[in-house]
């Protein structure tokens, strides 16, 4: 019988806290006057700077394999680092790469805020089903003209929607489907590799481990991650029992697919 593989230490420390630091660093910007956009690109540029910091730290282990081992330990051990420190590269190349062109698709509007001058966006505590339905409808004719698939579970759509739409302000909620529609049509090509490659038929599709790639709810899902990405995950984690699907989605739109 092989030995069990031991398993990898996961950092779930600061993911809420990280979330509602965003969430107060994107109302106070808002509030000083700068775009959505503009905040959408720093905060992607501090991500990468933080990724880049921890890249520079494993680059140091190159040299510190374990005393006492073969040349060809230390030499797995040198390659090891490498990929480690490419992969580090990659992520903060592509955080930066996507907020730069999601800032440039000139016909994606910005998440403007309806709200008075220099007002915080206000959040709302419950999304009546209307709402959830014409979002639902506007999704599912994304989803299903990306992916050809209609067996999906309305019903949980529903659910999922009704936790993912607090997330958009109560200024924003009227002009939200709008907002969806043209997120989908400039990001068609990118949502169409995400369900090309984890989606129904996909070649690395696995709806028991993520079942977001099944659903249209995943469009809003994706239009929120590249929004407020830190709210997103707030109110998720607060009344879904299922944090490794969002995280495991996360991965796959942000890191999965091709460079554009």
């Amino acid at each position: 019988m092989s030995q069990e593989r031991r398993k990898l230490p996961l950092i779930a420390v600061y993911g809420e806290v990280a979330a509602k630091a965003e969430q107060r660093v994107t109302e106070l910007l808002d509030a000083a006057g700068a775009s959505p956009t503009e905040v959408h690109t720093l905060i992607a540029a501090i991500q990468a700077g933080a990724v880049e910091a921890a890249q520079g730290e494993v680059i140091e282990l190159d040299t510190q394999a374990p005393s006492g081992s073969s040349d060809q330990a230390h030499e797995v051990w040198y390659r090891a680092v490498g990929a480690i420190a490419d992969s580090l590269a990659h992520i903060a190349d592509r955080t930066v790469r996507q907020a730069r062109t999601a800032a440039s698709v000139p016909d994606t509007p910005p998440v403007v805020s309806r709200s008075a001058p220099n007002s915080l966006p206000t959040p709302v505590d419950s999304v009546g089903e209307d709402q959830v339905h014409q979002v639902l409808d506007a999704a599912e004719r994304s989803f299903v003209s990306l992916t050809g698939y209609a067996g999906f579970d309305r019903d949980l759509s529903q659910e999922i929607l009704a936790v993912v739409l607090k997330s958009v302000s109560a200024e924003d909620q009227d002009g939200y489907v709008r907002q969806l529609e043209a997120f989908a049509e400039a990001n068609r090509e990118r949502l169409g590799q995400l369900y090309r490659k984890y989606g129904p038929g996909g070649k690395f599709a696995d709806e028991s481990r993520c079942y977001l790639t099944h659903q249209p709810a995943s469009v809003v899902v994706c239009e929120r991650l590249d929004t407020v990405p830190m709210w997103l995950t707030s109110v998720w984690n607060n009344e879904i029992d299922a944090e490794t699907v969002l995280e495991r989605f996360t991965q796959f739109w942000r890191f999965g697919l091709r460079p554009s």
